[in-house]
């Protein structure tokens, strides 16, 4: 079997499944507060907020599928990607703010294991 085609070993179907429970998480708890932080993300000036809302949980629940399964694995880093380098940028930039601050560097660290993803996984 070449390097392509190899099945991903149980360490690497475990690191996924572990760097995705923090955005099954948050789907959850976005789907179960959808008001809140949707007021949230209104707070922030951001225009239609619903919509964006609805948006990053599309981009969370795909992305985390498809890491998880390990089919288009690559894709799946990428939506999340998508979703989580624009909310670190607008909700997690206070580095003054000690709380701000360590949500900034475990998004950077959950970054760096999505990148991680994008290098590994097969095309």
């Amino acid at each position: 079997m070449t390097e392509q085609t190899r099945r991903p070993s149980l360490l690497n179907r475990i690191a996924r499944v572990l760097l995705c429970l923090v955005f099954v998480n948050a789907v959850i708890g976005k789907l179960t507060g959808f008001g809140a932080v949707a007021g949230v993300i209104a707070a922030k000036g951001l225009p239609l907020a619903p919509l964006l809302l609805v948006a990053a949980m599309a981009l969370m629940a795909v992305g985390s599928a498809l890491v998880i399964s390990g089919w288009k694995a690559r894709l799946g880093a990428i939506l999340l990607l998508l979703f989580l380098v624009p909310t670190t940028l607008i909700f997690h930039s206070d580095v003054a703010d000690t709380m701000q601050r360590i949500q900034l560097l475990k998004n950077l660290a959950i970054i760096g294991g999505l990148l991680l993803v994008i290098d590994r996984d097969p095309a």
